[in-house]
C-alpha cells in the first residue's frame, strides 16, 4: 500500500538512543492481539477529518471505532489461473473442515471467504488477525498451509486494499511496467504475475521495481525472489529523480525504440499513512497535520515523473493509504493541470464492480501548524507559507472542471479493510522531453513543463522544471538536469553502495560451454542472457535475465541506474565435491530450475518416488543405498555433480497441497545423495508434500568415511558475485 512518508522526517538516535529504545520496548504493555498498547485517540486527527466532510459526522464516528480494531487476515492465490484454482480447491477440501467452530474473543469465526471484488475468487479474507492465526492451536494446520504456499510463491499474504492498485493498472502479458515506490513488494509481485500470466517459458515483458530506501529495496528483492522472474529489475532511486534510459545516441536514427518508456506505471507513493491505523497503531500517537502538507510536493513530483515515463496510450495508477485530500485529490489536480490535454483521469466505475468505493472530493481544507483551517493559500500566515504550508496543497480554481469524483476512496467500514485512495490515468498525448526523445512531436506538449538552456559547450539540453525536491527549511525548487551519457560504458549498471556491475558472459566462454554440455541444455536456451556480478575470472554465481532486461542493461547510459538486483541465480560454483575429485563444480539452483527445467534433456533428470522424496527431506545426507533401486540405478549412471529430481504427486500417500510436477536440485556425492535446497525451502516442501513438518537428520552416517556435500551450501553468497 502507499508507504508512510519517511524521507526528510526520520530522526537519528543520539548516544544511548538504541539502548533507551530497547528499555522502552521491554516495559511496554501489549493488548490481547499482541499490539503495543497505544492510546487510540488523537484530537487533532479527529478534528482535521471532521472538518473535511469526507463523510457524515456519524459515519466518521463509526470509522474512528473501526480504526481502533485489528485488521482481518487477507491473502490471494498467485500464478496461473489453473494452478491457483487447484490450490484453492485443496484449501477448501483439506483445511476448511478444521476451521469450523473456531472461537476467537468469545465469537465463532467462520472459515475464510472470498473477497467479492477480486477476480476469479482468488482473493480471500479470514476474520482473524495475523497474531490470532499464529497463536491459535485450532488454526495451526491452516497457518502451516499458508506459510508453505507463501514460501513456494503460490500464495501472497497481503492486505486487501493493497491488492487494488495493480488490478486497476490492467497489466497484460509482455507489458513494460514501472513500480516507482515498490517496497516491500506485494504489489510488485502482482505486476510480475500479470506480465508473466501467459506462462511463456521465456517471459517477454519487463518489471522495474524502484524504491528510494536501500534497505527496503533489499526487502523487495526477498519478497519477489519467490517468483523467480528473470524479467525483474530492482533499483534504488528517489522516484522523482529516476533517470531516463537511452537505448540509442542522439545521432542514431535507426529504427527501434530510442528511450525506455512503460506501458503501465504504478505510483503507490509515500504518504502519512493514516489509512493503516488498524495495523500501524503508532500513528495514533505520531499523526500531525504538517506531515501531509509536507508530502504533497514530493507526491506530485513522483506522479509527474510517472507521466514522463509512460508511453502515449499507457496507464498510470496513483495510490495512497491515507484519508488526506491534501495527499490525494490535491496531487491529482496538480498533475491534471500540469499536463493539460496530455493526461486523462479515467472513470473506472465499471471495473471491479463489487468493490465498494466513494467518489473523490473537490473541496477540502488545509490545516496550518497552529491548527487553523484554510481554504485558500492567501489566508495562510506569512510565517508558514512555503515552509509548513504549500500552495500545491489547496484546491485549484478550476477544481470543479477536473472530474475528481472519478477518483476512488476506499473506507474501512465498507468492506472491513484499511483506508485507501486510487486515481487511474491514461496518457493520451505526448508530454515533456522524454516523449520528444522517443520520437513524438506534438503542438500540445505543455511548454511550461520544459525549457532549453545552454551548457558550457553551448549545446542544448532539456531541463525538467516540474521535479521538486522538498526540504524542511525551504520551498526552493531543485531542478534536475537530464543529459545523455557521453561515455561509453563497458559494464552494465551501477557501481555504488558496494554493488558490482552486471557483466554478460559470452556464449562461447569455456564455463558456459562446459555447463551446456554437462547438463545437456537445449540449444534454444539463450546462453547469451547470462550475467555475473564479478570481474573475477572464477564466477561464483551465474544469473539468467530476460531479453528485455538484457536490453536495459546494455542501454547506452545504463550506468545511471542504481541496480540492486536482477536476474535469477541459475548456477553456482562450489569447491565442495563430496569426496569426488572429478565432480562438476557448477550446480543448478532451485530458483533457476523454474526457467531452466524445460530446456534440460533427460541426461541429468531423474524421476523420484514419493518414498525417496520423504527420505531426502528426512535426512540431510541420505546414503545412496537407502534409496529405492530405481533411484540407485539412475544415480549410478550419472557423472559426479548436481542433477535434477523430477517429482509428480500422486493420490497414494499424498496428503499435502502440492498438485503439480516440481523439479528439485540434488547432488550426487561419493556415497550420498542430497537435496540442494535451503532449510526454509525444505520445511516448506515437507508441508506441501506430506502435510506436516518433521525433523531433519543432519550429518552423514558414521560408517561412511567420505565427506558429504553441503546441501545447504545453496544459501552461500546469495547476493555475491
Amino acid at each position: 500500500m502507499g508507504k508512510r512518508g519517511s524521507g526528510g522526517f526520520r530522526r537519528g538516535r543520539g548516544r544511548g538512543g538504541r539502548d533507551r529504545s530497547r528499555r522502552e520496548r521491554d516495559t511496554q504493555q501489549h493488548d490481547e492481539n499482541g499490539y503495543v498498547s497505544i492510546p487510540t485517540e488523537n484530537d487533532k486527527f479527529d478534528a482535521y477529518y471532521r472538518a473535511q466532510d469526507l463523510m457524515s459526522p456519524d459515519e466518521w464516528t463509526q470509522t474512528l471505532e473501526i480504526l481502533k480494531t485489528g485488521l482481518p487476515t487477507n491473502f490471494r492465490f498467485t500464478g496461473s489461473k489453473s494452478n491457483a484454482a487447484k490450490i484453492l480447491e485443496l484449501m477448501k477440501k483439506n483445511y476448511f473442515p478444521s476451521l469450523n467452530g473456531i472461537v476467537l474473543d468469545g465469537e465463532q469465526v467462520p472459515p475464510p471467504s472470498p473477497l467479492p471484488w477480486y477476480p476469479n475468487n482468488f482473493g480471500w479474507q479470514y476474520k482473524a488477525t495475523r497474531s490470532q492465526i499464529r497463536n491459535h492451536e485450532g488454526i495451526s494446520k491452516f497457518h502451516e498451509f499458508l506459510m508453505a504456499e507463501t514460501d513456494a510463491g503460490n500464495v501472497s499474504r497481503q492486505e486487501a486494499v493493497s491488492m487494488i492498485p495493480p488490478l486497476f493498472l490492467d497489466v497484460k502479458p509482455g507489458h513494460y511496467v514501472l513500480d516507482m515506490c515498490a517496497a516491500p513488494g506485494s504489489k510488485t509481485a502482482q505486476l510480475i504475475e500479470a506480465v508473466n500470466s501467459n506462462d511463456e517459458l521465456l517471459p517477454s515483458g519487463l518489471v522495474v521495481a524502484n524504491d528510494a530506501d536501500y534497505k527496503r529495496a533489499y526487502m523487495l528483492v526477498k519478497q519477489s525472489k519467490r517468483l523467480q522472474s528473470p524479467n525483474l529489475v530492482v533499483t534504488n532511486h528517489e522516484a522523482q529523480f529516476l533517470p531516463y534510459i537511452h537505448f540509442k545516441s542522439r545521432d542514431d536514427l535507426s529504427e527501434g525504440e530510442r528511450v525506455l518508456q512503460f506501458d503501465r506505471v504504478l505510483c503507490d507513493v509515500p504518504c502519512s499513512g493514516d489509512g493503516t491505523l488498524r495495523k500501524n497503531r503508532a500513528i495514533w500517537k505520531t499523526w500531525h497535520q504538517t506531515t501531509g502538507n509536507a508530502l504533497t510536493k514530493v507526491q506530485l513530483a513522483i506522479l509527474l515523473r510517472a507521466v514522463d515515463f509512460s508511453k502515449v496510450g499507457g496507464r498510470i495508477v496513483y495510490s495512497t493509504c491515507t484519508f488526506n485530500p491534501v495527499e490525494n485529490e490535491a496531487v491529482v489536480a496538480g498533475a491534471l493541470n500540469a499536463c493539460g490535454a496530455s493526461l486523462k483521469l479515467l472513470d473506472v466505475s465499471a471495473d471491479l464492480k463489487l468493490l465498494k468505493r466513494r467518489p473523490g472530493v473537490s473541496k477540502w481544507k488545509v490545516m496550518d501548524p497552529d491548527g487553523a483551517f484554510h481554504e485558500k493559500y492567501e489566508t495562510v500566515p506569512e510565517a508558514f507559507r512555503g515552509r509548513k504550508v504549500f500552495e500545491e496543497s489547496f484546491a485549484p480554481s478550476n477544481v470543479d472542471e477536473l472530474g475528481l469524483e472519478k477518483c476512488l476512496r476506499i473506507l474501512p467500514g465498507d468492506q472491513d479493510t484499511g483506508a485507501f485512495f486510487v486515481a487511474v490515468f491514461e496518457k493520451v498525448a505526448p508530454y515533456g522531453g522524454l516523449d520528444n526523445k522517443a520520437g513524438h512531436t506534438s503542438a500540445d506538449i505543455v511548454a511550461s513543463a520544459k525549457r532549453k538552456v545552454d551548457d558550457d559547450a553551448q549545446e542544448e539540453r532539456f531541463v525538467t522544471v516540474h521535479l521538486i525536491q522538498l526540504t524542511r527549511s525551504s520551498d526552493s525548487k531543485r531542478i534536475f538536469v537530464e543529459e545523455e551519457d557521453s561515455h561509453d560504458k563497458s559494464k552494465a549498471a551501477w557501481m555504488g553502495k558496494g554493488e558490482e556491475p552486471f557483466i554478460f558472459v559470452p556464449s562461447d566462454h569455456k564455463d558456459i560451454q562446459d555447463i551446456v554440455k554437462f547438463y545437456d541444455i537445449n540449444t534454444s536456451f539463450p546462453t547469451d542472457q547470462i550475467v555475473v556480478r564479478s570481474e573475477n575470472e572464477s564466477f561464483k554465481a551465474l544469473y539468467f535475465v530476460s531479453a528485455s532486461v538484457k536490453r536495459l542493461l546494455n542501454a547506452k547510459n545504463s550506468s545511471k541506474l542504481k541496480i540492486v538486483n536482477t536476474g535469477v541465480r541459475t548456477f553456482t560454483r562450489t569447491s565442495q565435491t563430496g569426496g569426488q575429485k572429478d565432480a562438476f563444480l557448477y550446480r543448478v539452483t532451485s530458483e533457476g530450475l523454474a526457467t531452466l527445467a524445460s530446456f534440460l534433456s533427460s541426461k541429468r533428470k531423474v524421476e523420484v518416488s514419493h518414498e525417496d522424496v520423504k527420505i531426502l527431506l528426512e535426512k540431510e545426507y541420505p546414503l545412496v543405498t537407502e534409496m529405492s533401486d530405481q533411484l540407485q540405478n539412475a544415480v549410478a549412471t550419472l557423472a559426479p555433480g548436481s542433477f535434477v529430481l523430477r517429482y509428480t504427486p500422486h493420490e497414494d500417500g499424498h496428503t499435502g497441497s502440492l498438485h503439480e510436477t516440481i523439479f528439485l536440485p540434488a547432488m550426487r556425492a561419493a556415497v550420498s545423495v542430497s537435496l540442494l535446497v535451503p532449510k526454509e525451502e525444505r520445511k516448506s516442501l515437507q508441508s506441501r508434500i506430506f502435510g506436516a513438518h518433521f525433523a531433519t537428520e543432519t550429518g552423514l552416517k558414521k560408517d561412511s568415511n567420505k565427506a558429504p556435500i553441503a546441501a545447504d551450501d545453496e544459501e552461500e553468497n546469495e547476493d555475491d558475485s
